[in-house]
């Protein structure tokens, strides 16, 4: 059993929402080190541990495409040096509707900078738990997530920023959108720790609700034990408003490709943002499969 996406506070027990049990049985991962760019391609089941050592003032880009059957248990940890910057893609494009367990932990130094895109179409149930300590003056992190989850499949995440340095700065985006009996749960917190004075951060989800079965649970937090910061949270929660519809359907679109649009959409800026061409297309065309 594998116990995850906590949150650092904890709400009312039988709310269910504090973690996650995952019923899996992790054996011995494979280990992949990296300290230069890298594109990870993860096409089998099983267990790996990938650490990522950022030296100082150099910047790296790594991918991660996850197509796999069965169960893919990815551990991820994160060192940026100094003045370094890491920009990390992760997409799980699966074809066979697999579970994927994805767990990042980073710390993040002086002036340095941490980004992350994830990309989760439908590919099947995902548990995604990150937590990014910003233990250096001025350093960042900027957390971009896209969701699509379906059928009576769950989508449940945790994201978790602790700013310890003075003037470091986060935000974490999430845009997703929920059809069929989909089941999601969204942990958004910025915890701004005692010493972290002149530090920003920023938490903002969008969902739009596609079908009136699904069940979606968002909880953003903000925690604070110093005085100078700046924080704000919040999230937007919707069906596609009856008046647009109109308008599409007056425009010969159906409901259906109407659905379809929205999705991409929620996708589309942050494809462009990742600037890989080809970890794009792959997961576009997850996205065309969608049935509606």
């Amino acid at each position: 059993m594998i116990r995850m996406n906590k949150l650092p506070a904890g709400t009312f027990n039988h709310l269910r929402l504090n973690e996650t049990e995952v019923d899996y049985e992790p054996g011995r991962p494979e280990i992949i080190e990296i300290s230069d760019n890298a594109e990870l391609e993860f096409d089998k089941e099983g267990d790996k541990k990938i650490l990522i050592s950022v030296p100082d003032n150099k910047n790296i880009t790594v991918s991660m495409a996850y197509d796999f059957d069965g169960t893919l248990n990815a551990r991820t940890e994160v060192n940026i040096g100094a003045g370094g910057s890491l920009k990390l893609i992760q997409a799980n494009v699966s074809k066979t509707y697999g579970r994927l367990i994805n767990r990042v932990t980073g710390k993040v130094g002086n002036s340095a900078g941490f980004e992350i895109i994830q990309l989760f179409p439908d590919s099947g149930d995902i548990y995604s738990d990150l937590t990014a300590d910003l233990v250096g003056q001025e350093s960042s992190a900027d957390i971009r997530c896209a969701y699509f989850t379906g059928g009576q499949r769950h989508f449940d995440t945790n994201y978790v920023v602790n700013h310890f340095g003075k003037m470091s700065e986060s935000r974490i985006l999430a845009s997703g959108a929920l059809a069929d009996k989909a089941y999601k749960t969204f942990r958004g917190t910025i915890d701004f720790k005692t010493g972290s004075s002149g530090s920003k951060g920023d938490e903002r989800e969008k969902v739009i609700l596609l079908d009136e079965d699904v069940i979606n649970r968002s909880i953003p937090l903000i925690l604070c034990t110093e005085e100078d910061v700046e924080g704000a949270h919040g999230a937007a929660i919707g069906s596609l408003d009856e008046e647009i519809m109109f308008y599409i359907k007056s425009r010969g679109i159906s409901p259906e490709e109407a659905k379809r649009l929205v999705i991409f959409g929620m996708f589309e800026s942050l494809l462009m943002q990742a600037g890989n061409e080809s970890l794009g297309n792959r997961v576009q065309k997850c996205l065309q499969k969608i049935q509606m």
